[in-house]
């Protein structure tokens, strides 16, 4: 019994083994795809494309009208065989074994086509045709490529050249003369249709649609901006790749045997930057918005998810999205992919209470919030609501409506709600506003103010005409320097003397700068009040900036930026034909940035080499925000930034405006409209009012102080 079975156990093994090597060696079935040319002279060499062929030259039988050919080589695609020199017009025939194909007609005449090269590639790309009787007196020789005509740009009688056509696709090279033609090979028509996506960054998965793809992706060469990338599947019109760990921006091309085809640009973009997302807490079916940068107009290159659970994207764009909250997403984080590059996002917890929206969004303590949302208990005593953690008090309540007063003490940070036993998340509320400092329209501490500065210690100094006065953190005002009595004099304080005074810069040095314009000199105070001359100017001076390492910079009317070194001496760092009126504003790199006087409405920037350029602005007057060059501005007069974020914020008449990561944004003045409104009113930066905001200052914690010529106002911007 057991020799029984190991018997059939050996039988079998055998039989298997039959069968998988008869599989293994199978033959594909004998077939004739093509061959070319189609006619020539005895001993032209014709390629014949197929499968099946016999395993030795001698196993086909090639007939050309019945005269057999010799068969020159073969492999298991590929016959090449010479016309022989007997054989005549007719059909070529081809057998292997007990089978024949007849192929088409071949013509003996002398047109015939030996060589061409390239055999695939892009339209402009010039074809050598190598062959014989290209020559004649009647007509020229006619080149089409798939059907469609090729301007031939070099031809003799044994060799053509040729542009392949726009659009001429994938087929037969075929050669016209004299009413004589021969089809030549098949071309490959190299095309990029289209990219998608075009932004991304390193390990971005691109889809590249087109024709001509080999099927081989190791015969697909990509190239981003000429670094190589892999391919992860090809076909003759789709290829998918990946940008290299490397990727610059810059052309996508696909190179096959050594031809070459460019296609659009691949933008090179940062992973998606989330701002704000609202509501963090709802419930499914809900939209929730998200802001930030590098978004997708396209829908189907985001993918976000809830906690895991991929969310429907109902619009998208490149700064905004409106997203669904998917069903069963709980509470985790929200993950936001684009172009295969991933960002994290906050928490986000599926339930019936969610705050959407604050109004306004920034104040002061005491400021009326009304917060927008769902799920709230409909008495006041059933909600609590707390500003960055510090409890405010509820005036009213409904189920989608709160109102609150902004509690004392508290801080910049997230607004929190809690109801129903559940807890929820909103936008963050930032302690920001407009107050006033010293002055108001009807009063009389200032008469003609100009320039502003403020120290380490939150002391405000503002230039008066010929005057400079001090003006401390709870509002007293006194004369500083100077005296309302014109002339020039170095003394203490009320006795030193000055011609009219405009432009304030104050030093890390904690010393005191003052454009002191008639007299042609920069002069600067102690913080005990002594003035002195630090240098005298050789050109009417129209602003001025101290850099953080003390370095003074004055601007001479329509002219220069000067730099003054520790002596006063001015050297020249650039020629501008506006007059740098202000305050100038000098980076922690050095870089120096100004407004024109008021012909121009542009934000300037002297490049290292003394160059300048238009770094915000379209030179056209208005009020319009944007990116940097496409922004407009109104009435400029004064730039500054502050040294510890790099934000720059200029004055811009009644409003002041921020410039930071390429765009241009209205920070306060604007009172909810589309340009400043002049007036005066302290609050929220949305509702604060100006008007005529001739300077301004940032101190050391990022709050920025204004000086108002027709409010007669110290006021102060809080920021922080």
């Amino acid at each position: 019994m057991k020799r029984y079975f190991g018997l059939l156990a050996l039988m079998l093994i055998l039989a298997f083994a039959c069968k998988k090597d008869n599989h293994e060696n199978a033959k594909p079935a004998f077939a004739v795809k093509a061959f070319w040319p189609n006619g020539g002279n005895a001993g032209t060499i014709v390629t014949i494309r197929g499968q099946g062929f016999g395993a030795k030259a001698s196993d086909n039988e090639v007939s050309f009208n019945g005269t057999i050919a010799t068969v020159v080589s073969r492999n298991d695609s590929t016959l090449m065989v010479q016309a022989p020199a007997n054989g005549s017009t007719g059909t070529l025939s081809v057998k292997v074994a007990d089978k024949k194909i007849d192929a088409g007609t071949y013509t003996y005449q002398q047109l015939t086509v030996k060589n061409v090269y390239p055999l695939n590639g892009p339209a402009g790309t010039n074809i050598r045709i190598s062959g014989e009787g290209f020559g004649n007196t009647g007509a020229p020789a006619k080149v089409m490529v798939n059907g469609k005509e090729a301007i031939i740009t070099d031809l003799s009688d044994t060799l053509l050249i040729a542009a392949v056509p726009e659009a001429a696709g994938s087929g037969s090279i075929k050669v016209f003369v004299n009413g004589k033609e021969v089809t030549g090979p098949g071309f490959s028509f190299q095309h990029i249709s289209g990219i998608k996506p075009l932004k991304g960054g390193a390990g971005t998965e691109v889809t590249i649609l087109g024709e001509g793809f080999s099927t081989d992706a190791a015969n697909n060469l990509i190239a981003f901006n000429g670094k190589p990338a892999e391919v992860l599947s090809a076909s003759n019109g789709k290829l998918v790749v990946k940008a290299p760990a490397e990727v610059a921006t810059g052309s996508i091309s696909v190179t096959i045997n050594g031809q070459k085809t460019s296609g659009n640009v691949f933008t090179v973009v940062p992973k998606p930057v989330l701002k704000t997302v609202t509501p963090l807490s709802a419930p499914a079916g809900r939209d929730i918005e998200f802001t930030g940068e590098y978004f997708s107009e396209f829908a189907d290159e985001i993918n976000i998810t809830f906690n895991g659970k991929p969310a429907t994207i109902v619009v998208s764009a490149e700064k905004k999205m409106t997203v669904k909250v998917p069903a069963g997403a709980g509470a985790g984080n929200i993950l936001v992919t684009v172009n295969g590059q991933q960002t994290g996002g906050p928490l986000f917890k599926e339930q019936s209470l969610g705050v959407v929206k604050l109004t306004p969004d920034n104040g002061l303590t005491g400021t009326d919030v009304t917060i927008a949302g769902m799920g709230f208990g409909s008495l006041t005593a059933d909600n609590q609501v707390f500003f960055n953690g510090v409890a405010a008090t509820v005036v009213s309540a409904t189920e989608s409506e709160l109102k609150v007063k902004a509690p004392a003490a508290f801080t910049t940070g997230a607004i929190t709600v809690k109801a129903g036993g559940l807890d929820a998340t909103g936008p963050v509320f930032r302690r920001a506003g407009v107050i006033t400092i010293a002055g108001n329209p009807s009063a009389n501490e200032f008469s003609y103010p100009e320039g502003i500065a403020v120290d380490a210690s939150g002391n405000v100094f503002v230039s008066d005409g010929n005057l400079i006065k001090k003006v401390t953190p709870n509002g007293t005002v006194s004369v500083f320097a100077g005296s309302t009595t014109s002339g020039f004099a170095d003394d203490m304080g009320p006795n030193a003397r000055f011609n009219f005074i405009t432009t304030l810069a104050m030093g890390e040095n904690g010393i005191l700068y003052a454009l002191d314009v008639l007299n042609r000199r920069v002069r600067q105070i102690t913080s005990d009040g002594n003035v002195k001359t630090f240098a005298i100017l050789g050109f009417t001076p129209t602003g001025m900036g101290v850099d953080k390492n003390n370095v003074v910079y004055v601007g001479s009317q329509y002219s220069s930026i000067y730099r003054l070194d520790a002596l006063g001496n001015a050297t020249k760092v650039s020629n501008t034909y506006e007059s740098a009126t202000g305050l100038i504003a000098i980076d922690n790199a050095g870089q120096i940035f100004y407004n024109g006087d008021y012909s121009y409405n542009d934000v300037f920037h002297i490049l290292p080499d003394g160059r300048k350029e238009v770094f915000a602005g379209s030179t056209s007057y208005g009020s319009v925000n944007g990116p940097y060059r496409s922004a407009m501005f109104g009435t400029l007069n004064g730039t500054v930034i502050d040294r510890n974020s790099g934000i720059m914020h200029v004055v811009d008449g009644n409003g002041i405006r921020v410039l930071a990561d390429g765009m241009v944004s209205t920070l306060t003045g604007w009172s909810g409209g589309l340009s400043p409104v002049s007036g005066y009113k302290d609050g929220t930066l949305n509702e604060a009012k100006f008007w005529d905001i001739k300077s301004l200052c940032i101190d050391k914690e990022g709050n920025i102080y204004v000086i108002e010529r027709n409010n007669k106002a110290v006021r102060k911007i809080i920021m922080k």
